[in-house]
């Protein structure tokens, strides 16, 4: 008889996000990503015919479906240990770069105790007796129970007067971060980078493989810095700012962008795929516009954090954003034949990673709750309240806005004004007489070409409408990449 086996690997997003650095967030989503291999190669390898991905190969997928005519409980079992044992094997290749020295100083008892209880590997599965449809819902009921019901681990560590980890504070750290100052690690061409350990920084197994993985990969990472610097020099490196990392060296533009999507109504999709067969393609095709996804966003001066099946992460200059976004949804619509979502946080490069990768998320869930098929812009600056205007893909508006920032036609005095009037004026008084001085403040800033929303309702709802124009007037500066005094407040 076969079943069908449905596998879940964790943590995804605690894991990934618990990182200070570019490089430590791209580490993680990276490692999660070889771990999802592993469990699909050994499924694929031992007689499993693997529905979602469809390709052992596959980045991306944390869950895992497959066909198995074995005995699933054992199967599972076994795929569970070799992923276990391929999370060692990335500890070993990855802290075998270091010095010998500094391999000495890891508690590597407490290492090894951290990497056996890292890993959430839920199981579930059902016999597939012809009713694909059915039997699918069946397991993905049983996995969700599965996961629903936490095991409690012992709470004794024996770490008791040893400092906790500063990324991941339920472990405790496994070096001492004062004997790790100038700590470097050898790349595959024999130069070496920095691992940049703070004293303060104590680290458990997890973040410091993180961390050494992210700086072996430091060719291909891109920091929030360098990132907010292609805004206005588009071929800015992180090599050229090696050194820098405690100056005070202010930036012409100080912000990025950080895009999360994600699509739309994706179970309803999965769930109108009849058989394996169909689903396999579904599988294929996400995993197309993945690999699209990757080559898109360099394309934009872009840095791609994670592209696995419908989800992206990536960190982009403010001034390409929009156009990036844009691109993604077209391709996922053409890919994919559905709809995307999209968030887009715009963010100050020395803002804490994880605040700031929280606002992206939220801006994703702003574009959801906002009827789907979307993009939400949030500007989250340093001294100020968040602003944040969603639109559907077919009604984006930002391309005059920007165009008349970048030709220096309106000042950021326009949106304090406007916002002023709004807020001045009384529900009584007549709309069109709103729009009307609106249009001569507008005026009056040398931006007579900009359109101002003209009222289609009672002044009440005009207002609101007016606000959220005066809103989207405050990104566009941002969203514009001019290279002006510093970003302070909200203000336009």
């Amino acid at each position: 008889m076969s079943h069908l086996l449905s596998i879940s690997l964790g943590p995804v997003q605690d894991f990934i996000a618990a990182a200070r650095r570019t490089a430590d967030l791209y580490a993680g989503s990276q490692i999660l990503q070889e771990l999802s291999k592993e469990a699909a190669r050994h499924l694929a390898n031992n007689g499993a015919t693997l529905i979602f991905p469809a390709d052992k190969d596959a980045d991306g997928a944390n869950k895992i479906l497959a066909e198995v005519t074995a005995d699933p409980k054992r199967l599972a079992e076994e795929t569970k240990k070799a992923v276990q044992e391929r999370l060692l094997g990335l500890w070993n290749e990855t802290i075998g770069k270091l010095p010998a020295e500094q391999r000495n100083l890891i508690d590597q008892a407490r290492a090894k105790e951290q990497l056996g209880s890292f890993l959430e590997f839920y199981a579930a599965w059902v016999p597939l007796d012809g009713d694909y449809p059915q039997a699918r819902l069946a397991v993905e009921r049983l996995l969700a129970g599965r996961k629903a019901l936490r095991d409690f681990l012992p709470t004794q560590q024996n770490d008791d007067g040893v400092p906790k980890s500063a990324l991941d504070p339920a472990r405790a750290a496994v070096i001492d971060p004062r004997r790790w100052a100038g700590v470097n690690i050898r790349l595959e061409d024999g130069t070496y980078r920095p691992l940049r350990i703070k004293p303060t920084e104590h680290l458990d197994a997890l973040s410091l493989l993180k961390r050494c993985y992210g700086a072996l990969k430091s060719g291909v990472v891109v920091d929030t810095r360098t990132m907010a610097r292609r805004s206005w020099r588009p071929e800015a490196e992180p090599d050229e700012r090696y050194g820098e990392e405690d100056d005070h060296i202010p930036e012409p533009q100080p912000y990025l962008a950080i895009l999360v999507a994600d699509g739309d109504r994706m179970g309803e999709l999965i769930a109108r795929q009849d058989d394996p067969q169909a689903h396999r393609g579904l599988s294929r095709t996400l995993d197309g516009f993945a690999r699209k996804a990757r080559a898109i966003v360099p394309q934009y001066g872009g840095f791609m954090v994670y592209s696995g099946g419908d989800d992206v992460l990536a960190f982009l200059p403010v001034n390409r954003a929009v156009e990036c976004a844009k691109e993604l949804s077209d391709a996922f619509r053409q890919e994919v034949k559905g709809t995307l979502s999209a968030g887009v946080a715009l963010v100050h490069y020395r803002e804490p990673l994880s605040i700031s990768l929280q606002n992206a998320r939220d801006a994703e869930k702003a574009a959801k709750n906002g009827g789907r098929n979307a993009l939400a812009v949030a500007l989250h600056t340093r001294g100020g309240s968040p602003v944040a205007v969603v639109q559907p893909w077919d009604e984006l508006s930002w391309g005059e806005l920007l165009e008349a920032y970048q030709n220096r036609q309106i000042t950021r005095g326009l949106a304090h004004e406007l916002r002023d009037l709004v807020l001045e004026w009384q529900d009584g008084m007549r709309a069109d007489y709103l729009h009307k001085e609106a249009q001569r403040v507008l005026g009056r800033k040398e931006a007579r070409g900009l359109r101002i929303p003209a009222p289609t309702a009672d002044t009440p709802t005009y207002r609101k409408a007016l606000l959220r124009f005066v809103d989207q007037l405050i990104i566009a500066r941002f969203l514009s990449g001019l290279e002006e005094e510093a970003h302070a407040g909200t203000g336009a």
